[in-house]
Parts: structure tokens; sequence; C-alpha cells
């Protein structure tokens, strides 16, 4: 029986889980939970995942959540690349920019793009995204800075920092491409010309196998 990994469209912690799993070659039975229908809160699902959360994999008897924990076991159990380095100082590199990112990027990145997206920034009026942006640029100088001497965030190689970053740098990237954001002097856009280095990751990460594949599907359609 394939790894059984549940998940939504548009989240960046489903979304790194996915490219984790096509990077490292595992078989999996892809389960997409509709977020709208609240799927992924149903007693059904609930009695599999008690907190509610995506992503979630099923391994015959093994159940697991956190994203950060489901690629660790992807990437023991894959015969790709490894994701969080092969040696103690690489991996000791992954797990410091993966920290910088949870605590730091992230939190950062999801309070500029949640309000945009939700559709409550419209009520607020720009100056909290104008502040919001602001943080975020300073977070993404550490990321432009980190791919000044490296193709990937820890190093030479591709990392499950990198999956992590991307995913959510990707989500902030639609919100400053919405109406609301996209005629603002948010200095993120366009990126070739605020993040030359950073444009040119994500280049990068674009051709990483199964890219296409785990692509939000609901963002194609918007």
């Amino acid at each position: 029986m394939a790894v059984e990994i549940f998940w939504i469209s548009g989240s960046p912690f489903s979304w790194r889980v996915l490219l984790a799993a096509e990077v490292k070659g595992v078989a999996y039975d892809s389960r997409l939970l509709s977020f709208d229908k609240a799927e992924h809160k149903t007693p059904e699902y609930r009695k599999l995942n008690p907190r509610g959360r995506t992503p979630f994999l099923h391994d015959g008897d093994f159940v697991l959540t956190e994203s950060l924990a489901l690629m660790v076991y992807l990437d023991r159990i894959g015969s790709g690349p490894p994701l969080f380095g092969a040696s103690p100082q690489e991996t000791a590199r992954v797990f410091e920019v993966l920290s910088e990112i949870t605590n730091d990027f992230e939190r950062l990145g999801i309070a500029f793009a949640e309000p945009i997206l939700s559709g409550t920034a419209a009520d607020a009026g720009p100056a909290p995204i104008l502040k919001a942006a602001g943080k975020l640029r300073g977070e993404l100088m550490h990321f432009e800075a980190r791919l000044t001497n490296h193709d990937y965030l820890a190093g030479g190689t591709v990392s499950a920092a990198d999956l992590a970053g991307y995913t959510g740098f990707m989500l902030a990237l639609r919100a400053a491409h919405k109406d609301i954001a996209k005629d603002l002097d948010l200095q993120l856009l366009p990126l070739e010309e605020h993040y030359p280095k950073i444009a040119e990751w994500t280049k990068r990460m674009e051709t990483l196998p199964g890219y296409d594949k785990c692509y939000p599907p609901h963002w194609r359609e918007g």
C-alpha cells in the first residue's frame, strides 16, 4: 500500500510535503481535501487527525502530522537526495535555516498574505499592507543574502529548507500580485529588480521533479 498524503490546495505546509515526496521519489496516494467544505474538520478525518490539520500522512498503521515531521519521514523512506543534509554540518545548516523560516519568515509572510487573500485587507486600507510588507522585506533580505554564495538556502543542493521557504514565499508573492496590493509601493515586485538572487532561486525550484504535479490546483484556475 502506498503512503497516503492528505492535503489542502494553496497551503504552503501541504505543498512542501508533496514536493518532498516528489523529490524523494516516494510513491503516494494524493488525498486532496476541500478547505471550503471543511473536509479537514469532519468527524471521519478527526478520527485520524484529532487536531483537524493538514498535511497528514497515513502509512499502514503509522500516522503522522506536522509538515516538518512528514518531510523527515519522507526523507528517510525515499531514495532521492538527502533533504536534511549528508553530514553533521549540512544537517545543522538545514535546521538553522528551517528554524529561521518557521520562527520568523512564516509568521511575517502569513501576516502579510492572509488578509489580502481572505479579502479582509480591503476594509483596513493600504496602511497595514504597507507595514506588513516592510517587515517581510527584512526577512527576504536574509534569503537574498543566503543565496549570494550558494544556489540554495542551506548550501549547494536543494534541501528541506528550500521546500519550506519556497512554498511560503510563493504564498506571499501570490498576495503581492492581487489587485489590492500590486499597485502599492511594496518593493516586492518585480522580483528580478528587488531580489535577483531569489528570482533565480525560484526558477531553479520550478525545475524540481514533480513540481507541476503538486502545484496548487486552484492557483492555476485563478
